[in-house]
């Protein structure tokens, strides 16, 4: 037998090619891992699901190519009237065809399968009849010759297993391949300038279409070239956020009344409003306080999604946390920290040396006067001695309630005092515990 053209070339591109995609990927999914920005894991898992596919694919073409292998070494005794040409790939998307046998009488179109068919039974015999056809179709536009060429279907797998069957397709087990091609008797038989004409045509197909496959470096600067283009997308989508430190921000996500964050990607940045405190609702180790809901409610309606500027104490831009402390201007001007205050949505905060200290406590009395918010429980001014005994004492300056027998119940002002019934009254009004 002449063997024209080895075998192996478009298999072994392919399993060059999954290789490198099994690289580029994982290594793709490791850095994405490590970046320190939200939920990218999920897309990491991604690319981590791709380099396993293609692992699984190099893993296929390297049987592959060991089985055509096989192929030609079974077909190696028949005598030198008949040609193999191995590794076809037809122009035109037309297909890729393992091995064309040229015999005295016939063209035979080989398909090698080197895995287990009983999950797989229609796929490897509908391949085996595409290139059988495409062959077909190929040769009668190019010569022309219109003649039936057999499909021929050969397991390297000795358990490979099949309960279809067809009438165009022959099922041969490699050991009996030879014998079945000797036996193969075919109405329409092929003269020495046909056959000449045919086999010169396969050949050229052969070498200049095969020049045309995706190659690993084409696939590998095309990966780049689309990995850039996301790339300059996602850079473009996190500045379209806005920069906490210049003229406008985006609010992407309400934390609670008083926290946020702003920008997007890794420019993502937690904002804690200043000088205001909104009762608590994420607090680790703090119930939800009366009224927090709400006032989350309220900061998320009014800023979410909505561009506002930030402004910040030249002495206090950080608190403890890591978080920006700034007061939040919305795009009409207004002041959003003083809106929570004027709303009874939050208690002032602010230290003295703030710029807004005296303005934030004038708003926050005109909301306690008025009973807004927080301040919905009505709290006697005054009450006769009796009355106070055993009552929980608050200061109303720092917002701090304190119980009878703690260190400061007796020393606070007189005119800084507050009295309540019980601590679920002064949490209500916005105040918290001494610590002793």
């Amino acid at each position: 037998m002449h063997i024209l053209r080895t075998g192996g070339e478009y298999a072994r591109e392919q399993q060059k090619l999954c290789e490198v995609k099994v690289a580029v990927f994982v290594l793709t999914g490791s850095i994405l891992l490590i970046l320190p920005i939200f939920h990218v894991w999920v897309l990491s898992l991604i690319f981590f699901g791709c380099g396993l596919h293609y692992f699984k694919r190099r893993s296929d073409w390297h049987k592959g190519i060991l089985g055509e292998k096989m192929v030609v070494k079974a077909l190696t005794p028949l005598d030198n009237s008949y040609v193999l040409i191995n590794d076809v790939v037809l122009p035109e998307r037309m297909g890729n065809i393992d091995h064309i046998l040229v015999s005295p009488i016939s063209v035979f179109a080989i398909e090698t399968k080197s895995y287990r068919w009983h999950y797989l039974n229609r796929f490897p015999i509908r391949q085996a009849i595409r290139s059988a056809i495409s062959l077909r179709q190929f040769l009668k536009k190019q010569i022309p010759l219109d003649m039936f060429i057999p499909a021929i279907l050969v397991s390297t797998d000795p358990n490979a297993t099949t309960s279809q069957s067809s009438s165009t397709v022959n099922v041969i087990s490699l050991r009996n391949l030879c014998d079945f091609i000797k036996d193969q008797r075919n109405q329409s038989r092929l003269d020495s300038e046909a056959k000449k004409n045919l086999i010169h045509e396969i050949l050229k197909v052969s070498h200049t279409t095969s020049q045309k496959e995706v190659t690993a470096k084409k696939w590998l600067l095309k990966y780049i070239g689309l990995l850039a283009v996301g790339l300059i997308i996602y850079i473009f989508y996190v500045f379209s956020g806005g920069n906490p430190y210049g003229k406008w921000v985006l609010v992407t996500k309400i934390v609670d009344g008083n926290t946020v964050h702003v920008g997007r990607g890794w420019r993502n940045t937690t904002v804690q409003f200043l000088g205001v405190d909104t009762p608590e609702t994420v607090h680790p180790d703090k119930p939800v306080e009366f009224l927090g809901p709400e006032a989350s409610e309220f900061t998320k309606k009014t800023l979410k999604g909505r561009k506002v500027h930030l402004e910040f104490e030249s002495s206090n831009q950080m608190d403890k946390y890591g978080r920006l402390l700034g007061y939040v201007y919305r795009s009409d001007g207004s002041l959003f920290n003083a809106e929570l205050i004027k709303r009874g949505y939050a208690r002032v905060i602010a230290p003295s040396y703030s710029r807004y200290y005296d303005e934030f406590l004038n708003y926050e009395r005109e909301a306690m006067a008025a009973g807004r918010g927080i301040w919905t429980t009505k709290v006697k001014s005054i009450q006769f001695p009796s009355e106070k005994v055993g009552k929980i004492i608050g200061n109303w300056k720092s917002k701090i309630y304190h119980l009878p027998g703690q260190a400061y119940y007796q020393k606070l002002k007189e005119e800084n005092r507050v009295y309540f019934d019980s601590e679920e009254e002064a949490i209500r009004a916005g105040y918290r515990k001494a610590k002793r």
